[in-house]
């Protein structure tokens, strides 16, 4: 009985903060992920072996290589690496790719008329094959009612061609036809009654034809201009033509007529559209998807939105885009843009960027979902600097200081909790100290509060217990600590032992054994403890590694004992065993390493995953045999930013994980991740002898020329980087060789005979390859031959004695000689090792100190070398606004300010300083022997000296001005933890100097 009792309690203590939020049944409607969220891009750029930033179109062919048309000409992936052709008869522009249903690509140029690719090599249709024009817009093909399949030739100057018995056939029709580009074509079967070929022209509109007569589309209202695109699409027994337009937007012809989303009705950020493709998702709905000069459209249950540069995009113009079906039935979309090629996957990827807010600011720090009360849900997000936003029904609200709905535009909380008559309420906490309580409309009432309300101040967290028959409402602030709200009686509390601003994070309750409740927050001093009467302040007396803490959970372990889950700012997730609460114990650190010692939170779902946010992406534990499984995702997943916020991590009533980041709302599926079982194409992509290519299929390599290299590729659809080859040179090599993401193997001074190079490979999900098996004949030289070593060993014989000896005096010199070498050799090994060391602690860019350096003039052993009892000080400081300096003038005028910046810092700090470049746009300034009143000073030296610098902006005459924000710490060091809270301390006064409006200095 007594075992029951405390499960129960326990139980309860795990549920009640989850009741407190209100979470969804499982009967409310999830909200749809795909409608909310952007997709997660790959990218590839010239680093990536494009050979121009600017592309036009693309393509996937029949064995599944990707195909890049750009004003360069041509170029081909194939999982590794983009490769340019080096046909110089297909360096031009490249309009458009298209691939047929025989499998052949087709490429048209408006210089060069029609290329097309078999497989092997490309050919060029002209006159002999019947096109009398060389300026050709795209190719494209029609089904007609009967099946069948017709391919054309859209003209820039000659009209319309067609495709029959290997030739080209200029279209009868094309007296009718308006002078002028014809740019799109598509046919409709039932759209408006009758099979219609339908064509998009340069500058006269829309034109069909039913029969042999063309005419032009008149609708009221309808001036398209320039066609880019036709695409026509089915929906049950609904036919409906796409047009896509250059200055008009996008428009759709069906049984009801025409509508348009353009940028005149708000749907559109520019009318300037593309290509177009559709794509089925896996619950049946469709997408479309449209490439612009703002970014990727996406039209989906109607309503249309924009991706760019801020979802992960590499350009914000996009040029073309294709689809492709994978092996496992999944779509993606290739998307060409003026800064490189993109890919996303549709509805498959697990990772989804659900909001944006606070991007510009420090991101999301409050989510919470509940229920709309029609059967479906809604989101609420609290961020910085965007204020709060509300999704529900499809649509965003967004409330804000702006627009007269908040006091501040900087959110830090959104809760349920019951006000204290009982009654649930939705609270907002915000970072001048505001409390706010939601009622309809929304509409938001400021709550007198005992507080201060100042820039430093927030309300980070709240909870509601019941206690003797009242509620009684707590709050947890970052500048004051935590209070007390009881009838009407407001009480602060601060436990003894804590010194200077107290920072609070997180409440929680527990019920523990007896029924007695019990109340656990986190604070930058230690976790403190509440019994009714008091709270005690417990830290590293109490066995806590660190007393920097941050986010708080608890969760019972597998013997369901409660175990509380402490984020911290270095040591990563501390767990502490509560089943005593009076007696808490800190229990072993054998959790996996997290990604980033900075761990927020760690929340838990129905399935017992644990999820770990960090300042480098989410941790997901999975619980296994009495241990965790662990695994990492960053942005290379999905992620829209690595770095997590305090406070802001959720699980949703069907297992989906949400978290507040920097860079925007986040959100994991676990149930969208589709198993792939398909074994990906392995396939010979090159061989060369000597440099010069070969017959791939019997390779044959001359006397004396035994350098061979081979090429081979998995085509993987997703997560390339993850492909490993294995390879055997079977007669030659005993065993294959290890793993490795190598995907050529070369070869020199092989010996003469025949041989067969046999290549496995496996995709990221482990999926073996069928082999490849490539025979290779080295041929001998006459004197490798039989009769010549029968030559050879009579020769040897006769003269064996003398050359014995000879050769032993000549091997004796060599050896000398070789001992010497290797001595001269050493040294200047040495001499290079010694230089290489030095450059890995100095900062390429700025020449200062790195990173590194700075960090290992922390650890323990220097600390105690340098161990005074005097203070030493840090500065932190950040340029200001950098990422919209780099956006409007240049990485190059990036650098040129970074280098001022560190020129300002030499120029002012004291000989005994290490000055270092810590990262990205900021610096650290270490000083020996110095406290915070002279740091500041030198800080503020410093803040001034760069806001008085010129910049150089390269190209020009002109010159800029930044400049920084700073925050000082000082601090006796005498362990690594007293460096860690130095670390810690500049840099959350650094944050104080960003927030009180930049270009300052904070301690």
């Amino acid at each position: 009985m007594r075992i029951s009792s405390w499960c129960l309690f326990a139980v309860l203590g795990v549920i009640s903060p989850l009741i407190a939020l209100a979470q969804p049944t499982t009967e409310t409607q999830p909200i749809d992920l795909f409608d909310i969220g952007a997709p997660a891009f790959t990218t590839f750029s010239v680093r990536d072996g494009v050979p121009d930033s600017v592309t036009v179109t693309v393509q996937t062919d029949r064995e599944g290589f990707i195909w890049l048309g750009s004003p360069q000409g041509l170029a081909r992936y194939d999982g590794q690496r983009w490769k340019a052709l080096d046909d110089p008869a297909l360096k031009f522009y490249i309009d458009n790719l298209y691939l047929d249903h025989d499998g052949v690509l087709w490429a048209s140029s408006r210089e060069h008329g029609i290329g097309r690719y078999d497989g092997q090599r490309w050919h060029f249709d002209g006159s002999a094959t019947g096109l009398t024009s060389e300026r050709l817009r795209r190719v494209t093909e029609t089904t007609d009612a009967h099946g069948n399949v017709h391919l054309w030739a859209l003209t820039w100057d000659s009209g319309l061609f067609r495709f029959r018995n290997g030739r080209w056939e200029a279209d009868p029709g094309n007296a009718q036809l308006p002078p002028g580009p014809l740019i799109s074509l598509a046919m409709t079967h039932t759209l408006d009654g009758n099979e219609r070929l339908w064509v998009g022209t340069g500058n006269q509109g829309l034109w069909y034809r039913e029969g042999s007569g063309w005419q032009q589309f008149h609708r009221s209202g309808f001036d398209p201009g320039q066609i880019e695109d036709l695409l026509a699409t089915r929906d049950a027994n609904t036919e409906q033509l796409w047009i896509s337009t250059l200055g008009k937007g996008l428009w759709r012809l069906d049984g009801n007529g025409l509508q348009s989303w353009t940028t005149e009705s708000g749907a559109l950020p520019a009318d300037e559209l593309y290509d177009m493709a559709r794509t089925t998702l896996p619950n049946g709905d469709h997408a479309l998807w449209v490439a612009s000069r703002s970014g990727l459209v996406r039209l989906y249950h109607g309503r249309a939105r924009v991706f760019d540069r801020r979802h992960g995009l590499p350009s914000d113009a996009l040029r073309g885009l294709s689809t492709w079906r994978s092996p496992s039935g999944v779509e993606v979309v290739w998307l060409a843009t003026e800064s490189g090629v993109a890919r996303l996957i549709v509805g498959a990827n697990q990772w989804n960027t659900a909001s944006l807010m606070g991007a510009h600011s420090v991101g999301v720090f409050g989510v919470l979902i509940d229920a709309d009360g029609k059967g479906g849900q809604r989101l609420w997000v609290a961020s910085a600097g965007d204020g709060l936003g509300l999704y529900e029904g499809g649509r965003w609200r967004h409330f804000t200081q702006s627009n007269g709905f908040l006091p501040d535009a900087h959110v830090r909380m959104i809760k349920h909790a019951n006000d204290i008559d009982g009654k649930p309420g939705l609270w907002v906490g915000e970072r001048a100290g505001f409390l706010l309580r939601v009622r309809d409309g929304p509409r938001f009432e400021t709550v007198p509060t005992p507080w201060p309300q100042d820039a430093g101040q927030a309300v980070m967290d709240m909870l509601s217990r019941k206690i003797d028959g009242s509620t009684e409402q707590w709050f947890a602030t970052r500048a004051t600590g935590i209070y007390r709200l009881r009838g009407k009686t407001w009480t602060a509390f601060r436990p003894t032992g804590v010194h200077g601003q107290w920072s609070t994070s997180k409440l929680i309750e527990q019920i523990d054994e007896q029924g007695r409740s019990w109340l656990w927050a986190t604070s930058n001093q230690g976790l403190a403890r509440f019994d009714g009467k008091q709270w005690t302040l417990l830290g590293k007396d109490a066995g806590l590694p660190g007393i920097g803490l941050l986010g708080l959970s608890l969760l019972p372990d597998a013997h369901k004992r409660p175990v509380l889950w402490v984020g911290s700012t270095h040591f990563g997730i501390i767990r502490v065993d509560v089943a005593d609460p009076a007696h808490p114990r800190v229990l072993p650190a054998d959790l996996p390493s997290p990604p980033d010692p900075t761990a927020y939170s760690a929340v838990r779902d129905s399935t017992g995953r644990v999820y770990v946010c960090t300042n480098n992406g989410v941790q997901l534990l999975t619980p296994r045999a009495g241990r965790y499984d662990s695994r990492a995702f960053t942005r290379r997943d999905g992620m829209v930013h690595d770095e997590c916020n305090i406070n802001a991590q959720f699980v949703d009533a069907h297992d989906r994980f949400w978290t507040g980041t920097l860079g925007g709302l986040t959100v994991y599926d676990p149930n969208r991740e589709i198993s792939d079982h398909h074994a990906k194409p392995l396939l010979l992509t090159a061989i060369a002898v000597h440099g010069k290519p070969v017959d791939r299929d019997n390779v044959l390599v001359p006397p004396g020329q035994h350098d061979v290299r081979v090429d081979y590729a998995l085509l993987s659809w997703q997560h390339e980087n993850e492909s490993r080859f294995r390879t055997q040179l079977i007669g030659y090599e005993q065993a294959p060789g290890e793993w490795s993401a190598q995907s050529y193997r070369d070869f020199s001074a092989l010996p003469a005979g025949t041989y067969t190079l046999h290549v496995d490979a496996r995709d990221y999900a482990g999926n073996m390859s069928k082999p490849l098996e490539i025979p290779v004949t080295i041929a001998p030289h006459w004197w490798q031959q039989s009769w010549a070593w029968l030559l050879f060993a009579v020769a040897a014989f006769a003269a064996g004695f003398g050359l014995v000896r000879w050769r032993t005096r000549q091997l004796e010199q060599q050896r000398r000689t070789l001992e010497e070498v290797v001595a001269d050799r050493t040294a200047e090994l040495r001499d290079a090792n010694a230089r290489l060391i030095e450059l890995s602690y100095r900062d390429a860019l700025t020449d200062l100190a790195n990173r590194r350096t700075l960090l290992e003039a922390l650890e323990p052993d220097a600390i105690a070398a340098a161990s005074s009892a005097l203070p030493s000080a840090l500065i932190f400081i950040d340029v200001d606004h950098f990422k919209e300096y780099n956006d409007h003038f240049g990485h190059p005028a990036g650098d040129e300010a970074l280098r001022t910046v560190a020129n300002v810092l030499r120029a002012c700090a004291p000989h005994s300083a290490l000055v270092a470049r810590y990262g990205g746009e900021e610096f650290a300034c270490l000083l020996v022997d110095t406290d915070t009143p002279h740091a500041l000073e030198l800080a503020e030296q410093i803040r001034a000296s760069v806001a008085n610098a010129d910049v150089p902006l390269p190209g020009s005459n002109q010159v800029n001005h930044v400049t920084i924000s700073a925050g000082v710490a000082s601090s006796i060091l005498r362990t690594a933890a007293d460096a860690h809270q130095m670390l810690h301390d500049a840099d959350t006064a650094l944050y104080q100097a960003k927030n009180a409006g930049r270009n300052c200095v904070r301690s």
